[in-house]
């Protein structure tokens, strides 16, 4: 693929996505002009394209049949400006939206670059961390590679897409400077035996002292200059570079040992802001991480729907958080300037698979190889069996225990591509593995959680939310963030119906109620086969609220309800 092809498709590509999901959010309004016709003014420029609507209400769109005034289409960022107006965007937030669109261009190259030379059946092959490097990552998110502070070293350096692995720094720190520490961290996971002596001996006095592993970018662009105070004082002893070889997964701050996948997974604080949100390490969560994900595998293994589904839990080991000596002190400050130094410790997703299995993301679903061919595809040819068949076992084992956790327990979980880990055997899904507890798990406002016996010291430490609200994780995270974006290369590529997939799993989901008659209170306090489900926009908020700071992390809103696709009719002729 040549420099200006390449350049064609990743921008044709980001285009279909901004349409695509601005017009799901509402904002954008094409008009269908025939069968899979559309045409969309934007500032006084007509863009023409072929699409389908989905059940979602979502336009899957050709990324080659984009045209604007009836010349091809190749620039997202011109796509942006001619629609400033229709996405409400002032001249301030348009100039940054833009600057992260240019980042994530800069990304989509190199991952498009590398996949235009593999076959679905060629990424199957690869071990699941060199396999999360080449995927799209977050659907939703229209700059989902922004990054912005990063510049094209640190992208081939540090992101997954650039395919290369690199080693931490480590630091010692004063236990009165540290802010949070819990758990036993598994150093042994991370550093050699003679590295760990030779750390010993250098440290001396100070020997008992906790080790903090540093993100390389976040120590040459954030810690040298704000954390100066503690380092020149001796409070922060730097060690220097040392350990393991990791790689960086889609969330960039969590990274994967390279020659040890079934060693811990490290989350280091990473300063940049990408997708939502700056990505620290804040330190509310951290205390009650290991408690909190140990009585969740223990619950995995005592409840017997749990057990019966295989969940897995990846739990968090250890975490530690270190204050900015002065920001501690600003309560208003922005988030960012709070979360800058931390680490979590957390079990890895090949750790949870035995001999005969193999791993990945769930987000794997949702990618195609180089020449458009699904991954999906290939693995439900591969296991040889039927596609309801090869459904039914992905949703057994992946949706129904994320539900019966919220109806049984009601606790919700931001089950979105990248938190779900497939662990499969033949080829077909097995066991599915949830992970990051760290705000991306709430429980519900009720004593559902109490009932459940979740112990008071974890209930404290937890956001509470009303029912309505907590349906959402599974309703936004999983169905709407996931397998929308699944459904549609079922029947692209293996003519499976949309409204087939979603029979089967309303049919799923009525199987899993009937045979746990004790919840059906629960089953109408979150509902999930009602007529309409609520339209959460995320790319809106940035929109809204531009790119000033805030003391809170953003919050998404809400967009017209949609049809719920477990309640649509099936095609003509056809049963679940």
């Amino acid at each position: 693929m040549t420099t200006e092809s390449l350049w064609r498709h990743t921008n044709q590509r980001l285009m279909a996505k901004i349409i695509a999901e601005s017009n799901y959010e509402g904002c954008l309004a094409p008009r269908q002009t025939d069968d899979q016709g559309w045409e969309l003014t934007l500032g006084g420029h007509v863009y023409r394209f072929r699409a389908r609507r989905t059940v979602w209400d979502f336009l899957r769109i050709e990324p080659h049949s984009l045209t604007r005034d009836g010349e091809p289409a190749d620039s997202a960022a011109q796509l942006v400006v001619d629609a400033q107006a229709s996405l409400g965007l002032t001249d301030i937030v348009l100039a940054n939206f833009l600057e992260e669109l240019q980042n994530t261009l800069a990304g989509d190259r190199i991952q498009q670059k590398r996949l235009s030379a593999l076959s679905a059946g060629d990424l199957l092959e690869l071990p699941a961390a060199e396999q999360e490097g080449l995927l799209d990552g977050h659907p939703k998110a229209l700059a989902n590679r922004g990054r912005m502070g990063w510049g094209q070293a640190d992208l081939l350096a540090y992101s997954p897409e650039g395919g290369n692995r690199f080693r931490l720094r480590w630091l010692a720190v004063d236990p009165a400077l540290t802010g949070t520490h819990v758990g036993t961290a598994p150093l042994d996971q991370c550093l050699t035996d003679s590295e760990r002596n030779a750390i010993q001996k250098e440290l001396g006095e100070r020997r008992d002292w906790p080790l903090v592993p540093v993100h390389p970018w976040q120590w040459d662009h954030r810690l040298q200059a704000q954390y100066a105070e503690p380092l020149a004082r001796g409070q922060l002893v730097d060690l220097g570079v040392r350990g393991h070889w990791y790689r960086p997964q889609q969330s960039l701050r969590t990274l994967s040992n390279d020659a040890a996948p079934e060693h811990c997974d490290l989350k280091l604080a990473l300063t940049i802001l990408n997708t939502s949100c700056y990505r620290g390490i804040p330190a509310e969560p951290i205390a009650q991480g290991p408690a909190l994900s140990q009585w969740l595998w223990e619950q995995s293994r005592q409840d017997p729907e749990l057990h019966r589904t295989g969940l897995e839990v990846q739990r968090e080991l250890a975490g530690c958080h270190v204050p900015h000596p002065q920001q501690s002190q600003v309560d208003g400050a922005p988030y960012r300037y709070h979360e800058m130094l931390g680490a979590v410790w957390r079990e890895s997703m090949a750790s949870k698979a035995r001999e005969d299995e193999r791993t990945m993301l769930m987000a794997t679903l949702m990618q195609c190889d180089g020449q458009g061919r699904s991954l999906i595809a290939a693995l439900i040819r591969r296991s040889g069996l039927a596609p309801e068949i090869w459904l039914t076992r992905l949703f057994d084992c992946v949706t129904l225990p994320i539900y019966h956790l919220l109806c049984a327990y009601g606790i919700g979980l931001v089950a979105h591509g990248q938190n779900l880990g497939l662990i499969l055997r033949d080829n077909a899904p097995e066991r599915v593995t949830i992970k990051d507890f760290h705000g991306d798990l709430r429980c519900v406002d009720q004593p559902i959680p109490e009932a459940a016996g979740m112990p008071t010291s974890l209930l404290d430490s937890l956001k509470r939310l009303p029912p309505e609200y907590l349906v959402h994780d599974l309703i936004t995270g999983h169905f709407v963030t996931t397998l929308r974006f699944i459904s549609p290369l079922l029947e692209d590529d293996l003519g499976f119906h949309e409204r087939h997939f979603y029979g089967l799993l309303a049919e799923r989901i009525r199987a899993y109620q009937a045979d746990h008659p004790e919840l059906a209170d629960r089953f109408d306090r979150f509902p999930l086969l009602r007529p309409t489900l609520e339209r959460v926009c995320i790319n809106r908020v940035r929109f809204r609220i531009g790119y000033e700071d805030h003391a809170e992390r953003p919050l998404p809103e809400l967009g017209e309800p949609l049809s719920n696709p477990l309640r649509q009719p099936l095609p003509t002729g056809e049963t679940p």
